[in-house]
């Protein structure tokens, strides 16, 4: 979605998103982050594992406060100036998520792709998994 430039970051055209996400499904490994569903979608097709990431939303909710004061501490880098503004925004988003995009990449996750789709809820099942 974005390229990080020097100037910042700064957001792909759809052309170059497309060709991008060609070029790296058609690597022997890749991982997508899939919150950008609508476009990623096809690299559905050709992924042998889809992990989804089903964290309450609460506690995404820490993550985006903890996350704010890390980057104001300037404790972790972060590819975006960490304002108050986008902070709320974060708030909003991860609502969004939780009420329009989680249920629609779910249904399209369950329906077409059930057979490679495993859903992680908690840190100790990612851990349990990749060991």
């Amino acid at each position: 979605m974005w390229e990080q430039t020097y100037e910042g970051d700064k957001r792909r055209s759809e052309a170059d998103r497309k060709k991008c996400l060609h070029h790296i499904a058609a690597s022997k490994e890749w991982i997508i982050e899939g919150v950008h569903y609508t476009w990623v979608n096809e690299s559905f097709n050709e992924a042998d594992l889809i992990i989804f990431l089903d964290i309450h939303y609460l506690k995404r909710i820490g993550f985006i406060i903890k996350r704010y004061v890390l980057q104001k501490a300037k404790i972790e880098k972060a590819n975006y100036a960490p304002t108050f503004s986008i902070f709320i925004k974060m708030f909003q988003w991860n609502a969004d998520f939780e009420k329009q995009s989680k249920p629609e990449i779910l249904h399209t996750l369950r329906t077409s792709y059930n057979d490679k789709l495993i859903i992680v809820k908690k840190r100790e099942e990612i851990e349990h998994f990749i060991s």
